[in-house]
């Protein structure tokens, strides 16, 4: 595993727009679908989990009404359902989409049917569930939930990249943050800023920003790593 290595977070942030900007509608047509896919999903699960909660009457004189008593085992069923299903849809958009900005980082042209390919999904899905169970159990500790965030940071493009098991994928992203852990700090903190800042521009932003934050996290991996950074397109 590469040692420690300088990473310069303005030129990582140029490369992510210049790549973006040239990219634009290859990147921003499947992210739209993606986020349609997720965003019905999610709608699904709780609305079916509202659709479950039990539901009271009450009754005075002449008047009734009804209001929903909270949820139930059903409810909270299909929240758990939902969320196993929702993860797993999201690992297997996401291997598809890394995989896509692989390429470009490979100098490869890109269509938006690169992002249409799932890559070494299983393994995607396995990573993405361990991680998502490490997450949760972290939670209860801020500063755990945190490590576990960054020390994972990389394994989904490791895995995309080397099609490796989730296990290895795990340890070799942790080697690559103990080994540069002032950088994949800053990685995480302003892939994050990112993506915030496109959340606050009403949603919309984020159809830039993911893609933008996604490619910065690409640069981020394969500068640390010593691997293959395709040049600025003029």
């Amino acid at each position: 595993m590469p040692g420690s290595q300088d990473l310069n977070v303005g030129e990582a942030f140029s490369w992510a727009w210049n790549k973006f900007t040239k990219n634009a509608a290859a990147l921003i047509v499947p992210a739209l679908v993606y986020g349609v896919i997720i965003g019905i999903l999610a709608g699904a699960t709780y609305g079916l989990a509202f659709a479950l909660a039990p539901t009271s009457y009450e009754s005075y004189g002449d008047y009734s009404y009804s209001y929903e008593a909270g949820f139930g085992f059903m409810s909270f069923l299909a929240l758990g359902i939902g969320y196993i299903i929702l993860i797993v849809v999201a690992a297997a958009i996401q291997s598809a989409y890394l995989g896509g900005l692989l390429d470009i980082a490979n100098g490869q042209p890109v269509t938006a049917g690169s992002f249409f390919k799932p890559r070494n999904t299983v393994p995607v899905i396995i990573a993405t569930l361990i991680i998502g169970i490490a997450s949760a159990i972290g939670s209860f500790c801020f500063i755990l939930g945190l490590v576990i965030g960054i020390f994972t940071l990389f394994t989904t493009i490791i895995i995309v990249e080397r099609n490796v098991p989730p296990i290895e994928a795990i340890k070799q992203s942790i080697d690559i943050a103990k080994n540069n852990f002032v950088q994949v700090l800053l990685v995480w903190l302003v892939a994050g800023v990112i993506g915030v800042v496109g959340a606050l521009a009403c949603g919309i932003g984020l159809i830039v920003a993911i893609p933008v934050a996604a490619l910065f996290l690409v640069y981020a991996y394969r500068h640390l790593t010593r691997g293959q950074i395709a040049p600025l397109t003029p």
